[in-house]
């Protein structure tokens, strides 16, 4: 018989995919893992001379939007090839603008721009939420970055009802500067 059983890997995978909702995120996850994995962390800027052993595990990080890992094989000798694999963590998002709320026929919305080669027409009428890195002020009125995710909807950029739009059986055109702009209230609301 077939069994229904799904691998502990498509479920690590799923995880790691849950966990990342932004680059920022993907980062922190994968950096995480690492850890875990015996990687050691090192700095981009420092110098490595001496500090890397033979079967040596090493991360680091650049901005926390990009992290670089590799290990050093037991028998390896300066001049010796090397195996690279890379990926990128950014994927077609709304991003928010820095300075983003904005009012219109009594609503609140959030002022985007569309990063990246996405489907837009496939982000209308749908739930949407907020993940990334924000700045924010400690109370030593010092800034750092920290992670945020929103796990609950929060936004929506509608179309109008058929009846408002006899045109869209013809064919959905929209413009991404003025119709990708999510609602987040109403005013009232607010």
């Amino acid at each position: 018989g077939e069994s229904n059983v799904v691998p502990n890997e498509a479920l690590d995978f799923i995880k790691f995919v849950n966990e990342s909702p932004s680059p920022f995120h993907a980062v922190e996850s994968a950096r995480l893992r690492l850890i875990n994995a015996g990687y050691e962390e090192i700095k981009e800027r420092d110098n490595w001379s001496g500090k890397l052993k033979h079967n040596g595990k090493y991360y680091f990080t650049r901005n926390r939007s990009t992290i670089v890992a590799f290990a050093v094989g037991g028998r390896y000798v300066p001049g010796n090839g090397i195996s690279i694999v890379g990926a990128h963590t950014d994927s077609p998002c709304l991003k928010l603008k820095p300075v983003s709320k904005k009012a219109s026929a009594g609503y609140l919305q959030v002022g985007v721009e569309t990063y990246g080669g996405g489907l837009w027409h496939t982000w209308f009428d749908r739930d949407l939420s907020i993940a990334g890195r924000v700045m924010v002020e400690t109370d030593e009125r010092q800034f750092e970055h920290q992670l945020i995710k929103i796990d609950r909807p929060i936004l929506r950029v509608p179309t109008l009802a058929i009846h408002l739009d006899r045109g869209i059986a013809d064919g959905f055109n929209f413009n991404k500067e003025t119709h990708l702009t999510p609602l987040i209230a109403t005013a009232t609301k607010a």
